[in-house]
């Protein structure tokens, strides 16, 4: 009997659906290669973008019985598999164990783990004999409990960071300013505390960055986030526009980061803080692809660069390329926000409003349907309506756009608030 090769993908934040359709088509053009879907729970999409689509867990402690579990399909299917790339933070442990099983380009199981939890990275940066002139560790601890929580926000002088340990896109992310808030901080963290809970020092007057990353291409993208008790990015863009001196900071830190845990992985989305005294500070580090289209944005502003087709060649072959791209321009996303909370009624001509500003729109998505409940209040990436894309050469005009343009949305977008059905119904 034959065999047919296989690419298989390692989970995927819900959101990212569509990035395996780009993938399935790569595979299929570059390997004429299938495309197979490990995830945890088979949602609606997914054998519409997928080849095929197999369900096991990605928990730690399953890793061993799901690698057994996925050798047994590909071997009975008689499928030969070529490339692993691992998409989503919980991935990643899977990722790792299956490519190192069928001696693929991949890192160790044992490095996929620093990967996975922020408070093994933590150890792996307080122990490092060397690091970058500028760079600064954060104060760090693993909470176990709400006296234990109240105690450390204290001993850091009242405000804090504190978060999930094993989460991505923002989830639980949560300031404490004040230690009255330990309460409700522990509370709102309830859904995440056997995966671990993370305290770190708040980081106050610094800008956000994230250390790019893919077969050994790097860039600099700007992050901003969303002010409030929540932390939630609401615009990214690429490339970030920076001073030499500045460039050449982040870059050594987000380097700095990724040897901490692996000289071998494929793709990185190390976030970055620039501080006001000019030193460096990691976020946090992830071992896969960067959220809110940050590889559709590179494609946009780097000349003839692919950043997935060089993460595939990776899985395959294991090429790498160390040039870094070079920019045509800059590529944003600014993401859309209730006004107010409530039910959503409607939703402008977004590409009608663009023209009608003079803004030439690259793309645009309502991710919210009508009929559900949006809310003002941002918690995590998934509490917003959608997103806006725009490339322009000139940095502060693109800025200018995306604001002016999301703004012009977000005031027109029709929400009917609870309080009105409510009585509508009465």
């Amino acid at each position: 009997m034959n065999t047919t090769s296989c690419v298989v993908v390692v989970g995927y934040n819900g959101s990212r659906v569509h990035d395996i359709q780009k993938l399935r088509d790569l595979c299929k053009s570059l390997y004429d290669a299938r495309l197979i879907l490990l995830v945890e729970q088979v949602q609606p999409h997914d054998d519409q973008v997928a080849d095929h689509v197999c369900s096991t867990s990605l928990a730690e402690q399953d890793v061993a019985s799901s690698l057994e579990l996925v050798v047994g399909c590909l071997n009975a299917d008689r499928w030969k598999l070529i490339g692993v790339l691992p998409f989503s933070d919980r991935g990643v442990l899977l990722g790792a164990a299956l490519a190192s099983h069928f001696g693929l380009p991949g890192i160790s199981p044992v490095e996929a783990r620093a990967g996975l939890d922020k408070q093994i990275f933590r150890q792996l940066e307080a122990s490092a004999t060397t690091a970058p002139e500028d760079y600064r560790p954060v104060v760090s601890s693993r909470i176990e409990s709400l006296p234990e929580l109240r105690q450390r926000v204290i001993e850091l002088g009242g405000k804090a960071f504190i978060k999930p340990a094993c989460e991505g896109a923002s989830r639980g992310c949560r300031v404490i300013r004040h230690p009255s808030e330990c309460d409700d901080a522990w509370q709102a963290l309830k859904p995440y505390r056997e995966g671990g809970i993370v305290l770190e020092e708040l980081i106050q007057n610094a800008r956000e960055y994230s250390w790019d990353s893919v077969a050994g291409s790097t860039w600099i993208t700007e992050k901003t986030t969303t002010d409030g008790a929540y932390r939630a990015e609401i615009q990214q863009v690429v490339p970030a526009p920076l001073a030499p001196e500045v460039q050449a900071r982040l870059k050594a830190a987000g380097q700095h980061m990724a040897g901490l845990v692996s000289q071998d992985n494929g793709a990185w989305h190390n976030e970055v803080f620039y501080r006001a005294n000019h030193r460096t500070s990691a976020v946090e580090t992830n071992m896969r692809p960067g959220g809110m289209h940050i590889w559709d944005l590179a494609r946009q502003a780097f000349v003839d660069f692919d950043p997935w087709e060089r993460w595939v060649r990776w899985a395959v072959e294991g090429q790498v390329d160390s040039q870094d791209p070079v920019p045509r321009g800059y590529c944003g996303i600014r993401l859309l926000r209730a006004t107010t909370g409530g039910i959503l009624r409607d939703v402008p001509d977004i590409p009608s409003l663009a023209r009608s500003l003079n803004i030439d729109l690259l793309d645009s998505v309502v991710s919210k349907r009508i009929g559900e409940p949006v809310s003002a209040l941002v918690k995590d990436n998934f509490s917003f309506i959608g997103h806006i894309v725009l490339f322009n050469e000139d940095y502060e005009r693109l800025s200018h756009d995306l604001l002016r343009l999301a703004e012009t949305i977000e005031t027109n977008i029709g929400i009917t608030s609870l309080a009105s059905s409510a009585k509508a119904v009465c």
